[in-house]
């Protein structure tokens, strides 16, 4: 009996994949939400940790983990409509796993089951803690390093196979390229030289993590201004409620929990970004011109 031939990937393949990848960083991040809450449901009078960072020395641990990951890969393998937006959709990506791997110092008073070894000896970090960091970073770095180099020569060998659409091909991917051997060299050089990297590498992770998500709200919003005026308004709010929600959040509000809500409503305002941006591309058509040009 003759074998039917595999169905070959074409541009609509392509579209599903693109909009699945979408779905599944808003489902990862309701997967986080609905983690909190029933963390703290568990937690003693329903309290809160002081930080949204501060659920990876709770039973959330792995939700949180995972969760920052697989968002940190999504907005790097997802391609932003120019290149400038992909740039900060890169970084951002790139840094989400190391606020995910190198966890805030501030381990918090709510559990509903405390740490036990505890994750503080004093005012420092637990031994554990610090040999959890050393061991995931690393990793991580040497993960994103092959990473890097094989795309690299995968980027090589298109442009000598294809060499009537050099220009075209190449110039997001030089971009993307670049932006990641920059990423890579500042994280090995953190790891090998900055003797405080697994104290101190979290807190400046976590606000350019969110510079960079506010930067490509902010280039989508200038984008739509002369071509989709609604979405241009809706985009330039959701970035005025980012900026918004760090000055009621740090001015207004204040207290032991200002940090969970500032992350709160950082992390909702992009998520309403992202949703709105789903939307939007959602019945964008692929062409193989387009397949040619993907990095």
């Amino acid at each position: 009996m003759k074998q039917a031939s595999p169905k070959t990937l074409d541009v609509t393949d392509a579209v599903k994949t693109y909009r699945y990848l979408r779905i599944g960083m808003i489902s990862a991040a309701a997967c986080l939400a609905t983690a909190i809450l029933i963390e703290r449901s568990n937690a003693p009078a329903r309290c809160l940790q002081d930080s949204i960072s501060a659920y990876y020395y709770t039973p959330a641990r792995g939700i949180f983990v995972g969760t920052l990951i697989a968002i940190g890969f999504g907005l790097v393998v997802i391609k932003g409509r120019t290149s400038i937006e992909d740039v900060f959709l890169n970084f951002a990506g790139m840094l989400a796993p190391v606020v995910a791997l190198a966890p805030t110092t501030n381990v918090g008073r709510c559990y509903s089951l405390p740490p036990d070894p505890l994750p503080k000896i004093g005012d420092e970090l637990a031994p554990w803690v610090i040999a959890d960091i050393r061991n995931n970073l690393r990793a991580l770095l040497v993960a994103g390093t092959v990473a890097f180099v094989v795309a690299a020569i995968v980027a090589l060998v298109n442009q000598l196979k294809d060499e009537g659409r050099r220009e075209t091909v190449g110039r997001g991917t030089t971009i993307s390229l670049a932006v990641t051997a920059g990423a890579l060299a500042g994280g090995w050089w953190a790891a090998l030289q900055w003797k405080d990297v697994y104290t101190g590498a979290h807190g400046p992770a976590a606000i350019l993590m969110f510079v960079f998500l506010f930067a490509a709200v902010t280039t989508k919003a200038l984008e739509h201004r002369s071509t989709a005026r609604i979405y241009a308004a809706i985009y330039s709010t959701v970035a005025i409620g980012m900026i918004a929600g760090l000055v009621v959040t740090t001015v207004v509000v204040g207290g032991e929990h200002k940090v969970f809500w500032l992350e709160a409503t950082e992390i909702f305002m992009f998520a309403v970004f992202w949703i709105v941006q789903t939307v939007e591309s959602w019945n964008e058509k692929a062409t193989p011109t387009l397949a040619v040009t993907a990095r």
